[in-house]
This record gives structure tokens, sequence and C-alpha cells, in this order.
């Protein structure tokens, strides 16, 4: 049986990408700043009709929206990729509390889903018992997050540093979480992810594996409950380490 605790290290991940992007996209936000009020070193005036053709230092401040902008984008592939790999190892040896992992494997690897997340989904439905749609996250809501990651991915423009949601990815969700909303407003779908949009992407992920943990250690009360036609509890409890054993 594994004995490792993934909900720890998956904590520590999304807790450094918050720090990361705070901390990386910090030095480009005050270039924005300083620029925009116009101060050192980007002195300029500060009446528009004493510019030229064009704002004053804007090359520069596009650089530095830009430099935000991607490591948003990078942030938010690395949440993405958390989700991905508890998910592999909750179901591997180092994670196999109660399960079969090779068993597990095998029957992962004969799913037909559209995508690695369905295919997950339906491993866990249809051989587990566990049914994501009780659990306390929107799976609508993580798929946007893969769909976004994808983007990010393979939806890259050479001219530009700018990611764009996918035709199929609009047409599945016309809303995006993670979007751009003043381009949103000029109707173009442009990926950006703010702060609060990466905070909202970890809480997404760690809520949601926090659920599947509270399962995958303590799996026969899981069976108990529901074979008796209860419901498990939606959010996550404190988990005693001698009810793992």
């Amino acid at each position: 049986m594994g004995n490792v605790d993934l909900l720890y290290f998956l904590n520590r991940r999304l807790e450094f990408i918050q720090r990361f992007y705070e901390s990386a996209a910090a030095p480009f936000a005050e270039t924005a700043r300083k620029i925009s009020a116009g101060e050192e070193p980007y002195l300029h005036p500060s009446n528009p009709d004493d510019w030229d053709s064009e704002p004053p230092f804007l090359e520069e401040w596009q650089e530095a929206d830009e430099s935000i902008m991607v490591v948003g984008h990078w942030c938010l592939c690395m949440v993405q990729s958390s989700l991905n790999t508890y998910l592999r190892d909750s179901i591997s040896s180092v994670g196999c509390y109660w399960w079969d992992s090779t068993v597990l494997s095998s029957l992962l690897g004969a799913k037909q889903g559209k995508s690695w997340f369905e295919r997950y989904r339906l491993l866990f439905l249809e051989d587990l018992g566990i049914d994501w749609t009780t659990g306390p996250v929107s799976l609508a809501d993580l798929e946007q997050l893969n769909l976004t990651r994808d983007d990010l991915i393979h939806n890259v423009d050479m001219m530009s540093f700018s990611v764009r949601r996918d035709e199929k990815h609009i047409k599945r969700f016309p809303s995006g979480l993670f979007t751009d909303e003043l381009w949103r407003n000029l109707d173009a779908d442009r990926v950006r992810i703010d702060k609060k949009q990466l905070a909202h992407a970890s809480a997404l992920v760690r809520d949601f594996c926090a659920w599947i943990d509270d399962i995958r250690c303590r799996y026969p009360q899981y069976r108990e409950v529901v074979d008796a036609g209860q419901s498990w509890p939606s959010s996550a409890v404190t988990i005693d380490e001698t009810e793992r054993s």
C-alpha cells in the first residue's frame, strides 16, 4: 500500500505557484505603474495633448504587460498539471491505500473518454463507484481549466504573446473563466490569468483533490456509506493518520 500524503504535496505546489506568480509579476506591474504615472525613469508630460503620435514609453509598457500575461499563462499550466499529477498518483503504487494500482492502470488505459480527464472520471465512476458530480467542485469549471491549458500549449500565435481560445473551447463555453475582460468587451477571447483568476483555479484543484483524497484514504468507510444509500460529505474532512491503516 502507498503511504504518501499526496494532498500535502499538492497544497505545497499550489501555494508555491501563487507565491511565484505574485513575486514574478510584481516588477513588471511596478514598471507599468511607473509608466502610467510618469515616474522616474519614465518621465513624460501628464497632458495627453502634449504627447507625440503615441503614448510615451508605449513599447516598454506593452512589454511589461505582456510579461505579466505570460507569467499568468505558465502559472495556470502548473496548476492544471498539478491536477493531472494528483489523479495519476492517486491510482499509482504511491497513492493506493485500498486500491490495486496495476488493475486501475489497466482499466484506465481501456477507457474511451474524449480527454484524459474524462477517462479518469469514468474510471472513478465505473470501477471505484466515485461520482465526481457529487463533489464540491463544478466539473465544467475543471474542464475549462483543462481546455485553457490546451489553448496555452497548442493555440500559440508566433506573431504575438497573446493566446486566444480555440473555436471548440468557445463553442463549449461561450463565456470563459480565464479570459481577458477588456478584450471580451472588444469581442475577442484572449486568455489572461490575473492573481484572482489564478487563485480561483488553485481553489478548484485544491477543493476537488481534497474531496478525492478523503475518499482515497477512507475508502472502506466511503463504500459503507454509499452502499447504504447515504451521501458522502461533499467537502473534505481532516484525516487522522490512524484511519489510513
